[in-house]
């Protein structure tokens, strides 16, 4: 199974010279967070005294970076698209020991650089989302689900902070949705998305085996922190005719879509919270107690890293992905939480975080042996970089 990457400096292909340089990229995907890509280049010392690449246009701080990546016959996946925010020249005096890192940010930088006071008087949030992602102008049109619940049409939403801040403020009062940029589908631009996490494993990603003939995970370590589940409280007072509306939500309320819940404690088992103030100004109380219930229950999370020559398909944050841990009842559906690409000479490694809200009830005997799969076939191709 190939495995490849592209480099693009500037918007540009990097040359063949440019990829031979590189002598290892690790890409580091996670939920709520700025991408971060390093690009780590050996360096040698000239006969002059210079330093090579230190002058070098396509590192030069502020430089846009994108980075592709493929598996197999599939499509060129994009890992990230910034710039550079931050150069690490390591000089050693024992030959071979230097080299100079690039730390690339994705455009999620592009909705922090300012913060300030705008209003919005007689928006809905979604028009805020909308709005907030056409002035940062990340090169393509948003992605935006439009949450139901409507705000008190007397209270003015202000944004006090960054863009991104805002978005998030926003994201935090609905069910599972989070504020977050994307690579492009072209070279040099981003993509803003305000959505819901999914609640069925992507189709794009085979499942993760643990087992059996299948097997393309080395381990999978699991939490499992029950302290995390709460009951959530709130109340509201309306200025428009003084009433009081109260709220209230548990983590079990809503199932999980299949499977049971990964928690089942008792009313004291588990915490109460309250929801801050002001919240019912901008959504519908109901709805945001059941989500921030609802966010509580996620309170199974693993680690693992895919087998590289076994697994056929990049990951990515989120995404959903189904686990098959022989017949666990940790074998379920999981939201992929954070991810770390590692793009050496001679081979990609993909390391994950996941969460999850939810157990099976029951597994099929077969989960442990799980049917074969196609032979793949190994094969490196010396006219790309292969990881």
């Amino acid at each position: 199974m190939t495995k490849e990457f592209k480099v693009f400096y500037g918007g540009t292909s990097a040359t063949q010279e440019q990829l031979d340089a590189i002598e290892e990229i690790v890409v580091e995907q996670e939920i709520g967070r700025a991408w971060e890509a390093r690009i780590k280049i050996p360096v040698c010392i000239a006969a002059d005294g210079s330093w090579d690449s230190e002058d070098e246009p396509a590192y030069a701080e502020f430089a846009r970076v994108r980075i592709e990546a493929r598996i197999g016959d599939g499509d060129f996946v994009a890992l990230i698209d910034g710039q550079i925010v931050e150069q690490q020249p390591d000089y050693n005096a024992s030959p071979g020991l230097s080299a100079i890192t690039l730390i690339v940010h994705d455009d999620t930088k592009l909705l922090h650089r300012k913060a300030e006071s705008v209003p919005f008087a007689g928006q809905s949030d979604s028009q805020i989302v909308s709005s907030i992602f056409e002035s940062a102008a990340l090169g393509e049109d948003p992605d935006i689900d439009d949450p139901s619940a409507g705000p008190d049409t007397n209270a003015v939403l202000n944004q006090h902070g960054t863009m991104m801040e805002m978005l998030r403020s926003i994201a935090a009062r609905y069910r599972n949705y989070h504020a977050y940029v994307l690579p492009g589908t072209s070279v040099g631009t981003s993509k803003g998305c305000f959505k819901k996490l999914p609640t069925e494993p992507d189709a794009g990603l085979p499942a993760l085996f643990l087992s059996g003939p299948d097997q393309n995970i080395s381990g999978f370590r699991i939490q499992r922190n029950s302290g995390r589940a709460a009951a959530v409280e709130g109340a509201h007072l309306s200025m428009s005719d003084k009433s009081v509306t109260t709220a209230s939500a548990g983590y079990s309320d809503t199932a999980p879509p299949a499977g049971e819940a990964a928690t089942t404690g008792g009313e004291t088992d588990v915490r109460v919270r309250r929801l801050p103030p002001g919240i019912g100004d901008h959504t519908d109380l109901t709805e945001a107690a059941t989500g921030a219930a609802e966010e509580s229950g996620f309170t199974l999370s693993a680690d693992g890293s895919v087998l590289p020559m076994c697994y056929g398909a990049i990951l990515s944050p989120y995404r959903m992905v189904s686990v098959r841990v022989s017949n666990s009842r940790y074998s379920t559906d999981y939201v992929i939480y954070r991810v770390v690409h590692t793009l050496g000479i001679s081979e990609y490694t993909q390391s994950f975080s996941v969460r999850g809200n939810a157990v099976s009830a029951q597994t099929s005997p077969s989960a442990s042996m799980p049917e074969a799969a196609a032979a793949l076939a190994v094969s490196f191709n010396v006219q790309v970089d292969i990881f």
